[in-house]
């Protein structure tokens, strides 16, 4: 099974499942990310997710658990080896997740190493 985009990629946010030899055909896609995902078929060894992006001089291999961002503006191939999931991920998306987790990790930092002012615990009454 071969599935090809000839537009420009729009995105649903639902896994892909891919069989042994099967490729994913992405234009117009910089940006985008690709997530691989344990499949319910994977029985004893999960599959691998093969990259050969146009314009870059190596190809990605992606286990479950790992992204990949699409570099480039040309055309992308992802081969399985092996049963798996996968997801397409907008650039726009994968944007908003990153505006996010900095806002989370800004949440959490101590006042002090934002450099705002606040009492310290030496100046707090015993």
């Amino acid at each position: 099974m071969i599935l090809k985009n000839e537009q420009t990629l729009r995105v649903e946010r639902s896994r892909i499942n891919l069989f042994d030899g099967d490729s994913l055909h992405l234009r117009k896609h910089a940006g985008a990310e690709l997530r691989a995902y344990t499949s319910a078929e994977a029985a004893e060894r999960p599959g691998m997710l093969w990259i050969t992006e146009e314009g870059e001089p190596q190809d990605v291999f992606l286990e479950p658990g790992q992204a990949y961002r699409l570099r480039g503006h040309g055309r992308a191939v992802a081969t399985a080896w092996g049963p798996l999931q996968l997801r397409v991920v907008s650039a726009r998306e994968v944007a908003a997740e990153a505006r996010e987790l900095r806002q989370r990790e800004r949440a959490l930092q101590p006042v002090r190493a934002r450099g705002e002012s606040g009492a310290s615990l030496e100046s707090c009454p015993a």
